[in-house]
């Protein structure tokens, strides 16, 4: 509230600065919505309106307070048209944008026949106010009888707003008065004592000090109901017959006070505080003095006053709850305590609060709508525990059916497309009694008796598309709500589904997830099939969640095939790769064959042509059955000739393909990743002279699913990475590491975390004193009685390590004199936990897939490259025709052949060359070494000699998905 130059009082943009903006909003609402509407006194007969109707405005150009007060000349202010009234007659008073003159209301009307006064809209929701200069009184009834009066705003400063002198049967509702800058005694509205029968209803009283309303001693028959005060509430002295129906007080010390013997009624009556509002100690919301007391019934209230406030004082005891009121007075029956309300700010009752349906609907002065005109309703969600539908307080709870939004499913040209209108409807209101008419925006309007309706956009739309709309109104017309939706009408699109598939994890071997999409169609899918390609029915989808596993009896790489058709006819298919395999389970190392000693196979040499049969299946770490291939370090010894050794599965042919190249006198050990046979052998040929065969378990590979130990896991092939060299001290030490000694090596930051079981390690070892052997291991101290790289004094070899991984570290012991020791990491054995757990830093895996030894590149012959040998410097680039695309690594035994001097062959995928090395050679001589390398974007390899000339010889013995 501002107040205007000398001394106008008018209102601001927020009147209600002491109220939440949904009560302020509300009761703009009501005084726009009341212009226009007259209320019939409570005490008028049935007598018809054939009075004369005179008009108000001052801001017409020809009104004149002279007459005649025509709808064409109408006065210019309030007071002629009151002179002037008559029985029946009406007065109709414009809105205005500065406030009417001060008026005092002198017409005599009769019970059949009263004097209305009403606002009158003038088409620019003006409302109408009346108020004058300090201190000047608003209204005033004097001498007044049977008056009506809505929808009129009366604001004073300093003085009463609307006083009621000897006037009787007073209708004033619908409206409003405020009174500021009071000294704290005078009301903002006054009733003398001989007065009676004043009926103030639908009223927002407020003022910031001193009493809202009084009542003089002996005035009579005064009704307040649906009234909500703001102020120093009501008093009332020697009154007879003063009735209070469903009014709210908010920020009130004492909303209630009756004495010297005044008499009436209580009822349907809200207090509460507001925000952090104190009141002096004691101050009790509903005061009735002994002289009262007698004569005054209190029922269905509900009080809870500001702090320090208390709740009754009745006939001079003060009661603090409403139990203890109705236990000391009989009263109260249906009062309801401070610990059962949850009244919010403004006083506007949410879902489920007690004050719903608890009201007496019977009450002396209860009115049939609340005090912004809406009518009572039931609500469903709340139990009825008054005598009807009435809430307690001014407000009435309104049914919440609500418009929350809209929906279009689709937006393409000739597409049938549906809007849909979103509603909140917690009442469950049966959507017939609403009509929803949807404007499609492109000039075609639908009213339906349904929340959707639809419609055929024939135009693609530009720029941001078009706005649709839909209103939604109840049956006599009043609006619910509107809702928009921007629309962009866009050409159909081609349907183009997409899948995609990967190995499902390690925990499930020979499984393929598959993740896949229809793609924007906006008509409806009636089919969607995937074929597997492995022979299986075709799965027809139903769960629609886009994703989709399929276990394959074999390992291998599958196309898989998404056929989509739609309601169009349209049909499209996509399809995908899938690479499934066994999952790798480190084992060991441990000792399964020593033909030295008889381990594994009789104790004797391997003469020429001669072929050692190895069980393997159910032997030391091997379990007996799911098991797919091995992996064994397998080492020659003793030979008299120079030689090789093919390792292979049992009952199958032998391959063309060697894995171990020796000379006379030699001992060379080399990787071998073997399937293994249906009778759970593997076999080791020896092509010349006799030769001793060692071979040390590495690991197995398993179909079988993991049984939550986190032991199985797939290999997360990497770019190759120097991770130790004591020559220049990285991962170790500098310097060469002595006799019997471990060299633990702690792998990379992101290789040291619970989802790495294994790693995949080059292992070099160059300059050595003596001739000795290097073990690879992940557990300790001691080291375990096996040999992963077997080297001569002076010579620089190297062999291809699979270790288990402990904490992240690996121990190299060296086993005699002293030597170098060199390893390139290659990559990592994951298990499901690089998959599932985001907080992992190692990558997750792919499947292993074996294939029958494959040799894919020989320089002797042509094989793949050019018939010469690679030259120094020289880098070969070979396409792996046998390898599908998609593959992430292959597992290659790689072997330099007559190296003209001491070199190192590196493979790798493709970008820039590594600083690693995989097969180490002497000049003159022949060595084999399995390696992993990576596949390049083009599908090939790349091999790279650093010095003199080599023939390169590479055996594809599987790949990894």
């Amino acid at each position: 509230m501002q107040r205007g130059p000398e001394g106008d009082v008018t209102m601001g943009a927020n009147k209600g600065w002491r109220r939440s903006g949904v009560a302020s909003a509300a009761l703009t609402a009501l005084f726009v919505g009341c212009l226009g509407v007259s209320t019939a006194h409570a005490d008028a007969g049935s007598g018809t309106d054939t009075g004369t109707t005179f008009y108000v405005n001052d801001e017409a150009p020809d009104c004149a307070d002279t007459g005649p007060g025509s709808a064409a000349e109408p006065f210019c202010q309030i007071q002629p048209a009151a002179d002037a009234a008559a029985p029946g007659d009406t007065v109709r008073i414009a809105g205005n944008s500065t406030a009417y003159a001060p008026v005092t209301i002198r017409s005599v009307g009769t019970a059949d026949a009263p004097v209305t006064f009403s606002a009158a809209a003038t088409g620019d929701g003006s409302l109408v106010t009346v108020g004058g200069p300090r201190p000047a009184t608003g209204i005033t009834f004097s001498g007044a009888r049977y008056v009506d009066m809505t929808g009129i705003r009366v604001r004073a400063a300093g003085a009463t707003a609307l006083a009621v002198d000897g006037s009787q049967h007073i209708g004033f509702g619908a409206a409003s008065a405020l009174s500021t800058l009071m000294d704290g005694t005078t009301a903002v509205i006054a009733v003398d004592g001989s007065s009676s029968d004043i009926s103030l209803t639908r009223l927002d009283v407020d003022q910031s000090t001193g009493p809202d309303v009084t009542s003089a001693a002996g005035a009579r028959n005064i009704t307040l109901a649906g009234d909500t005060f703001e102020g120093g509430g009501v008093s009332a002295a020697g009154t007879i017959g003063i009735d209070f129906a469903g009014d709210t007080f908010w920020t009130v010390c004492g909303a209630i006070r009756l004495a010297d013997g005044s008499s009436g009624s209580v009822e349907n009556t809200v207090a509460l505080p507001y925000g952090t509002t104190a009141c002096a100690a004691g101050t009790a919301e509903l005061t009735v003095d002994a002289t009262s007391a007698p004569q005054v019934s209190a029922d269905y209230n509900a009080l809870n006053p500001p702090s320090d406030g208390t709740d009754y004082d009745w006939a001079g005891t003060a009661y603090a709850t409403a139990q203890a009121f109705r236990a000391g007075t009989g009263q109260g029956a249906h009062d309801l305590d401070q610990t059962d309300l949850t009244i919010p700010a403004g006083g506007l009752p949410t879902e489920h609060s007690p004050l719903i349906d608890s009201a007496d609907s019977d009450a002396p002065g209860e009115l049939s709508t609340d005090v912004h005109g809406h009518p009572r309703v039931d609500d469903p969600l709340v139990a009825d525990t008054g005598t009807g539908h009435d809430d307690r307080g001014a407000t009435e709870f309104q049914d919440p059916f609500a418009v929350k939004g809209l929906k279009l499913s689709a937006g393409y040209v000739g597409v049938p497309g549906t809007a849909t209108a979103v509603l909140g409807n917690p009442w469950s209101d049966p959507l017939d009694r609403f009509t929803y008419t949807f404007d499609f925006g492109d000039g075609t309007t639908v009213t339906s008796t349904t929340d959707s309706a639809g419609h055929t956009y024939t135009q693609v739309t530009s720029g941001s598309g078009i706005e649709a709309a839909v209103v939604v109104n109840r049956a006599d017309g009043t609006r619910v709500g509107v809702a928009t939706y921007w629309v962009q009408v866009k050409p159909v699109p081609d349907l183009a589904p997409t899948i995609g598939c990967g190995g499902a994890g390690p925990s499930l071997p020979d499984t393929a997830r598959c993740t896949y999409d229809t793609g924007v169609d906006p008509y409806a899918v009636t089919s969607d099939r995937i074929t597997f390609g492995d022979g299986s029915a075709a799965v027809a989808d139903t769960s629609r969640d886009g994703q989709i596993q399929h276990t394959y009896t074999a390992p291998g790489t599958y196309t898989v095939t998404q056929t989509v058709t739609d309601s169009d006819g349209r049909t499209a298919t996509a399809t995908g790769r899938a690479t499934v395999g066994a999952a790798f389970v480190s084992a060991g190392p441990v000792r399964m064959l020593d033909t030295r000693y008889g381990t594994g196979a009789p104790k004797r040499p391997v003469g020429a042509g001669g072929v050692v049969r190895l069980k393997v299946l159910g032997v030391g770490y091997v379990p007996a059955s799911g098991v797919t291939g091995v992996t064994l370090n397998v080492t020659d010894t003793g030979a008299t000739a120079s030689s090789y050794v093919s390792v292979y599965p049992d009952g199958t042919a032998r391959p063309s393909a060697s894995n171990l190249n020796f000379g006379a006198g030699q001992d060379n050990p080399n990787l071998v990743t073997v399937r293994v046979g249906a009778d759970g052998y593997v076999d080791l040929y020896n092509a010349h002279g006799t030769v001793n065969l060692v071979a040390d378990l590495e690991g197995y590979y398993t179909t079988q699913a993991d049984d939550g130990d986190l032991s199985v896991s797939d290999l997360a092939v990497l770019p190759p990475t120097r991770v130790l060299d004591t020559r220049n001290g990285t991962g170790a030490a500098k310097g060469a590491v002595g006799p019997r000694s471990t060299t633990t090596l702690t792998l990379p930051t992101y290789a040291r975390g619970w989802a790495t079981v294994g790693a995949v390690l080059n292992v070099t070892v160059t300059g050595g004193t003596s001739s000795g052997y290097v073990t690879v291991y992940c557990g300790g101290p001691g080291q375990p009685p096996t040999s992963t790289l077997n080297y001569r004094a002076g010579q620089t070899a190297s062999n291809l390590a699979v270790s288990c991984v402990s904490a992240g570290k690996v121990r190299l012991y060296n086993s005699a004199g002293h030597v170098q020791l060199i390893a390139d990491l290659q990559g990592l054995y994951t298990n499901q936990e690089a998959e599932t757990d985001a907080d992992s830093l190692a990558p997750p895996g792919g499947p292993f897939v074996p294939t029958a030894p494959t040799r894919f590149l020989d320089t002797r012959t042509g094989l793949g490259a050019a018939a010469k040998p690679l030259g120094a410097g020289g880098t070969l680039t070979v396409k792996l025709a046998k390898v599908p695309a998609g593959a992430g690594a292959v597992l290659v035994n790689l072997t330099g052949v007559a190296p003209t001097a001491g070199t190192h062959l590196t493979a790798y995928g493709d970008g820039t060359l590594p600083t690693v090395s995989n097969d180490n050679l002497t000049a003159g001589r022949t060595r084999p070494v399995l390696a992993v390398v990576p596949v390049g974007a083009d599908g090939s390899i790349r091999i790279h000699n650093a010095l003199g000339s080599v023939d390169v010889v590479a055996d594809l013995e599987g790949y990894y998905g």
